[in-house]
């Protein structure tokens, strides 16, 4: 039995404060996620009281028109409708291009303290941008510099593109380079996310062509156009879903589990940091620390060369295809520093 909890007069939507706003779309991402969560577990999750929670719950009945109901069988709460979303605060097109170009200027500029400010006002703005674009901003935040990273750039004008034809859901046909046959190929995409993962911006759209979900790195579309047409999404689009299953932009193939441990000097660091959605730690008595997250079998290869950053204080345990990768790559590496081969090198240079 489902008790309604909609409000029956017209709503009024009025100003929310920016914090308040990035809560309610926590509280609202996870009632859909059809789980029928609890205030308390709300209030866990956007780490306020309960008594706030109710608030928001309120606010999204009476100022969004949400269809919320408390649904007694299961405990918790849901939407009526499943199709129905947090409205986006209203941003112009022109106000989306400034975001994109802001995002690519502070990426540029790196850790000088005068733009810290600006960095951190940055990624609390994009907490406004609509749910089908999805942004990592936490990084530009940190004291590091972006410069000498391998970023692929992409147009503040493509992404505009995309973002608006990901959110009025129309066809686009794109252009785009598929970098492992250097050829340039005509596509016509749906686009459902966009999505950016450490500076690179990539679509996650419908293809037509393949008649399946591809990722399009944007800085491979050289030219875009509206084709006006509508589109649906796939009825089993999670776009939560679909990013969890993968590590970065690597996804595909049959689910696998990954196991990490790292030593004591390391995981004093890997505790501050979250590499994965679905990870998981485990603290042992000597101070290692082993992690455990669930992606994908093409993803293994992404996983090996994270792993090879940290050397020797971090050991893949599982599974055994990820360490006979890890094997080999480090033999090959270790192969470019053979002292007798360096020496045969020399000896021929010098022939």
């Amino acid at each position: 039995m489902s008790r309604s909890i909609v409000s029956t007069s017209t709503p009024h939507p009025r100003r929310v404060h920016l914090h308040a706003y990035e809560r309610l779309r926590r509280i609202c991402t996870e009632i859909q996620r059809g789980a029928y969560p609890t205030k308390a577990v709300l209030a866990r999750i956007v780490e306020r009281s309960p008594r706030t929670v109710q608030h928001d719950l309120r606010a999204l009945v009476n100022d969004f028109g949400a269809p919320l109901a408390f649904d007694r069988a299961n405990n918790g709460f849901y939407f009526t409708d499943a199709a129905w979303r947090l409205p986006p605060i209203a941003l112009t097109e022109g106000e989306l291009i400034g975001f994109f170009a802001a995002e690519r200027w502070l990426r540029r500029l790196g850790a000088v303290s005068d733009v810290q400010l600006a960095r951190s006002a940055l990624r609390r703005l994009g907490a406004l941008l609509p749910q089908e674009i999805v942004v990592d901003l936490s990084a530009l935040e940190e004291a590091i510099s972006f410069a000498p990273e391998p970023v692929l750039d992409a147009s503040p004008e493509i992404l505009r593109q995309l973002a608006a034809a990901a959110m009025r859901r129309q066809t686009l046909h794109i252009e785009y380079y598929t970098q492992s046959r250097a050829v340039w190929t005509q596509r016509d995409v749906d686009v459902l996310l966009l999505h950016n993962v450490l500076g690179d911006w990539y679509a996650i759209a419908y293809d037509h062509k393949r008649q399946a979900i591809r990722d399009f790195h944007a800085g491979r579309i050289g030219r875009l156009t509206e084709t006006r047409r509508p589109f649906t999404p796939p009825e089993n689009w999670d776009a939560q879903t679909y990013l969890r299953r993968g590590f970065g932009m690597f996804r595909g193939g049959r689910d696998i589990i990954v196991e990490v441990e790292f030593d004591p000097e390391q995981a004093r660091y890997a505790r501050e940091r979250t590499f994965h959605p679905t990870q998981q730690r485990r603290e042992l008595p000597d101070g290692r620390l082993r992690v455990t997250f669930e992606t994908s079998e093409a993803a293994l290869e992404q996983v090996a060369r994270w792993l090879m950053q940290y050397g020797p204080q971090a050991k893949a345990l599982r599974p055994r295809a990820l360490r006979t990768m890890m094997k080999q790559k480090l033999t090959d590496a270790t192969a470019l520093y053979d002292e007798t081969r360096e020496a045969d090198d020399d000896q021929n240079r010098v022939q």
